[in-house]
């Protein structure tokens, strides 16, 4: 059964109430023989757990208290400090946590009727094999489990803090599978160890962070154990929940997201922003296209079918509706995600994603794209003023934070793990595109110019949007004049496809593409897969940053062209009638509306268009630089020019 389609069990907090007892009294006093005293082999340094009043002798055992050493650390009896009490109360529910998913396991395994036998002596000497294997990976379910409760609730606390400090964790000396209550004990025990005989831990702050790194390196450890483990397909093949949290253990997968709020925004209508028609309809149609996702399946038939990129990016000068684009764009799939009750996450890049601590920048950028992981949820990640985080690494004085927060986007929007359900929109909108580092650039499926108001009608549609709040409130108020012949807002109107903006003839901006062009066309037809090649090979000879991945770039604008229509009213009207039908009949309905589509279409027409609008973009975008530095040289000599000429009149 794949992950995606496991059955989800809800834990409620009445099945976690009866585990507290148990718990409790572990974190009050716990008891072990450290194994390492008894000869062990390891490579991590257990030195600090020698230093105790007594030397403790083979086979003794030790004691100590996880509660008395948080009120120790939190310096007052009474008391205990925030933080030391959220650890404790981790601690506390995730082994609760951890418990209950092994009495799961227990039942669902058959171990349940195994421990009966055991416990009345009726246990076959051909049972005992199959008993040990599942008291074993019992408890690694219920250790595995615990850890990762744990580890989601601390990532929310202090976070910023916990990051900052430096703690030299050896690892853990010892992990006891043997059973469930052994198993407890002895992570509990080398915690407190930890905690009391390291000389680490010696504030709230730290014993936060030391609860951390163990518990990430206990699930470590028992995922390197996993391929040892029996019959964990009983604990692999279902979701767990807990309810009033988005906590979920989804089998032996290292999972730490953390609670994920979505960002609040400013609400907008595509009707608000003059111009942009191209950047308008695609943002809108690709809203919709991840409107198609199938939740069972955890799917989307647009993306299989090439409708809906996964990488996106709008550039233009500042002030042509970049910010505005976004907050529409969020406005939009919120109405549509709430009228058909699906769940949304606005979820734009933080402004503090670029750490001033090493590694910081990776950390934060990882947890950036934990949510986009999450199958459950419609999710618009925009990445505004995108020159700032993502900016060239050749360039001189590019931070060491850029650098890791570019590498882990690059790992996580087209690598071995950069698996995209099609849930999720990513789109980058900048001023300075030339700025954008080029392995970004190249990932970037589909691009679009905001140029912002450009002409007559757009600058008095502009001007309409601002002066009408006088005239709903007072009838009259603005007596001036209409444009003769002008419709307010008329231009604006919503397109039903891209073709609305294509021109009979084909358009050019760069002269060197034009000619590239004229040149391939003279030698080769142009309706032939020849020219494509050629036309290619010549680009290339041309401008060196062009690469394969553009090719499947242009490949990915030509699949959305064909893809590029309105939904039936009635399929908004009635989301029965589509988007709560099952993937396979979602599917046959796509391409029963893509093949009507084609009819009017032209694939070698829509084909040549895609390539030099691409390429034209990327030109323009890769010259832009050079022509910045052009004319910041040529201001420079003027003023210098200038300035001279000024002392001279002074002299």
């Amino acid at each position: 059964m794949h992950k995606n389609d496991s059955p989800l069990i809800p834990i409620t907090e009445d099945e976690l109430r009866p585990y507290r007892e148990e718990i409790t009294s572990f974190l009050k006093n716990v008891v072990w023989r450290p194994d390492q005293l008894r000869g062990g082999k390891t490579e991590i340094d257990v030195s600090f757990l020698l230093q105790v009043g007594k030397a403790l002798q083979i086979d003794e055992s030790d004691e100590l208290s996880i509660l008395k050493n948080a009120v120790r650390i939190s310096e007052d009896r009474t008391i205990l400090s925030n933080s030391t009490n959220v650890a404790m109360n981790a601690l506390r529910d995730g082994f609760c946590t951890g418990r209950h998913i092994a009495a799961l396991f227990e039942k669902s395994s058959g171990l349940e009727s195994l421990m009966q036998k055991n416990k009345a002596g009726n246990l076959h000497q051909k049972e005992l094999p199959e008993f040990h294997d599942k008291l074993q990976t019992q408890s690694a379910v219920l250790l595995f489990s615990a850890a990762s409760y744990i580890n989601y609730i601390l990532k929310e606390h202090r976070t910023e803090e916990a990051d900052s400090v430096q703690i030299d964790f050896g690892g853990i000396p010892e992990v006891s599978l043997t059973r469930p209550s052994k198993a407890m004990q002895c992570s509990l025990y080398y915690l407190c160890a930890y905690y009391e005989r390291s000389g680490i831990v010696k504030n709230d702050i730290q014993l936060l962070k030391m609860t951390r790194l163990y518990f990430e390196r206990l699930q470590e450890e028992i995922m390197m154990r996993k391929d040892s483990l029996k019959d964990i397909s009983f604990f692999e093949n279902h979701h767990y929940k807990l309810e009033h949290s988005e906590f979920v253990v989804k089998g032996f997968e290292k999972i730490t997201d953390a609670r994920v709020k979505g960002v609040t925004f400013n609400r907008i209508s595509m009707d608000d922003i003059v111009a942009n028609k191209d950047a308008k309809h695609l943002f809108r149609r690709y809203a919709e296209r991840l409107l198609c996702y199938d939740f069972k399946r955890s799917k989307n038939p647009m993306l299989e079918l090439g409708g809906l990129p996964s990488i996106t990016m709008a550039d233009g000068k500042p002030g042509t509706g970049k910010s505005m684009l976004i907050a529409a764009t969020a406005t939009l799939l919120k109405d549509r995600c709430d009228d058909l009750g699906f769940p949304f996450l606005f979820w734009p890049l933080p402004e503090n994603i670029i750490s001033t601590y090493q590694g910081g920048s990776a950390e934060r950028a990882i947890e950036w794209f934990r949510p986009m992981q999450d199958t459950g949820k419609i999710v618009f990640a925009p990445i505004d003023d995108a020159e700032n985080n993502l900016e060239e690494r050749t360039r001189q004085g590019v931070s060491a934070g850029v650098r890791e927060f570019i590498g882990v986007f690059l790992r996580n929007t087209e690598g071995a793990y950069a698996i995209n359900n099609g849930n999720r929109l990513i789109s980058l909108f900048t001023n300075i595109p030339d700025q954008i580092d080029k392995a970004v650039l190249s990932r970037i499926q589909i691009r679009v110019s905001m140029d912002g108001a450009s002409n007559f009608a757009d600058f008095v549609d502009q001007d309409y949007l601002w002066w009408r709040k006088y005239e709903k409130m007072d009838k009259g108020f603005v007596d001036t004049n209409a444009p003769k012949g002008h419709e307010f807002m008329k231009a604006q109107k919503q397109m039903s496809s891209l073709n609305e903006l294509d021109s009979k003839e084909l358009e050019f901006h760069s002269d060197d593409l034009k000619d590239i062009y004229d040149t391939t066309a003279k030698n080769s037809d142009v309706n032939s897969h020849a020219f494509f090649g050629k036309f290619y090979e010549n680009v290339l000879a041309r401008f060196s940053f062009f690469s394969s991945r553009d090719l499947r770039n242009i490949q990915k604008a030509v699949d959305a062209r064909v893809s590029d229509f309105d939904f039936p009213k009635d399929w908004w009207e009635v989301p029965d009638r589509f988007f709560f039908k099952d993937y396979d009949t979602k599917m046959n309905m796509l391409k029963e509306l893509m093949t009507s589509n084609l009819g009017g279409l032209s694939f070698e027409d829509i084909r040549m268009r895609e390539a030099l609008k691409y390429i034209d973009t990327a030109v323009r975008i890769n010259e832009t630089g050079i022509n910045r530095r052009i004319n910041q040289t040529a201001e420079d000599l003027f003023i210098r020019q200038k300035a001279a000429d000024q002392l001279l009149n002074r002299g």
